[in-house]
């Protein structure tokens, strides 16, 4: 498994988490541990693509998903996604922490706050159609 698909798993098991979560301060704690590692894990892929494009490199993969058609997952950053990874990571960091004293069915907000960052960092790792609307 590529590294990029972290960005994916990780907001879908932060939604498991937050949806086993029983009082705020798990909640609390689910979104800040996400959304750091989310951070973190956006660092790393910009050092990691600056250290690949100064080698000559590119930063694709591809699975094959279903071979009669041709269908592939298909991930990857250019100096555009990556910028685009960073900064929806710093949205997220920031977003957890202003929306920390929600009250009306916080365990609801996050999990589809995650729901669409989940959405959001496929959408930036996407390097072919299928796999964008996947």
């Amino acid at each position: 498994m590529n590294f990029l698909s972290l960005f994916v798993l990780i907001p879908l098991l932060m939604m498991l988490g937050l949806w086993i979560a029983r009082d705020m301060k798990q909640i609390r704690t689910v979104a800040v541990i996400g959304s750091t590692i989310l951070l973190a894990l956006s660092v790393y892929t910009l050092v990691e693509f600056l250290a690949e494009r100064a080698a000559g490199n590119t930063a694709t993969d591809s699975r094959m998903w279903y071979a009669p058609l041709n269908i592939h997952y298909a991930v990857g950053v250019d100096g555009v996604s990556v910028a685009m990874l960073l900064l929806s990571s710093i949205i997220v960091f920031a977003g957890v922490f202003a929306s920390w004293k929600i009250n009306p069915l916080p365990k609801e907000y996050f999990l589809w706050f995650m729901l669409l960052s989940t959405g959001v960092f496929g959408f930036f790792i996407s390097v072919d159609l299928f796999t964008m609307f996947m």
